[in-house]
């Protein structure tokens, strides 16, 4: 790979583990500093822990890349600023936001609670909003901006995944607004759909 990213600076949330970690490994690798996100719960969202996203950061810079961590959540929309402002504080700016954080709390619509279904939309849809809309002024007054918001083939409709679905989906037309919205302003936005492998 080469240093496609150097001087920029990226935001992956949820990027202790799984998808967000191998995210934020690769824009490391091409050059971008990058502020790893990550609440360091369980996969319900339960609980915290600073260790995965200083994991990371310690294998990034053990391969000679710059990055930083954060443990705040993007659920909440004050506490989404502090992620943003980490890049600020830390690298003078933003260039790239990657929204992989989520939350699973599967059960059957008749059985979910309502915490279970305001857990998962305010991880995945609502934190989408608090890191765009906290990000984006600074984008714009840079006239550039990278936004990626991950999304699943689970929007499609998942027995016993109605809060996931429909925070996935609301992604996908989120996206869409923003597309429109910003790209005049040289803010590109698109979505990444992952699609589970059927055995």
């Amino acid at each position: 790979m080469g240093k496609r990213l150097e001087g920029r600076v990226a935001i992956v949330t949820g990027a202790g583990r799984g998808i967000g970690r191998g995210v934020a490994m690769l824009l490391a690798e091409e050059g971008a500093s990058v502020v790893v996100n990550d609440l360091g719960g369980g996969v319900d969202g339960v609980g915290g822990s600073d260790a995965p996203a200083s994991q990371v950061v310690a294998e990034i810079e053990a391969r000679g890349g710059t990055a930083v961590a954060n443990f705040d959540s993007v659920a909440d929309h004050e506490s989404a600023g502090k992620v943003v402002q980490t890049a600020i504080d830390n690298f003078g700016r933003i260039d790239v936001v990657n929204h992989v954080a989520g939350i699973l709390r599967d059960r059957m619509v008749f059985n979910m609670t309502e915490e279970e279904w305001d857990a998962v939309l305010q991880v995945h849809l609502y934190g989408a909003f608090n890191m765009v809309r906290h990000a984006v002024p600074h984008m714009i007054n840079q006239g550039y901006g990278r936004i990626v918001l991950f999304s699943s083939g689970s929007g499609m409709g998942a027995s016993g995944q109605a809060n996931y679905a429909a925070a996935k989906e609301g992604m996908v037309g989120f996206t869409r607004a923003l597309s429109r919205e910003l790209h005049e302003h040289g803010i590109k936005v698109t979505q990444f759909i992952r699609v589970a492998r059927l055995a």
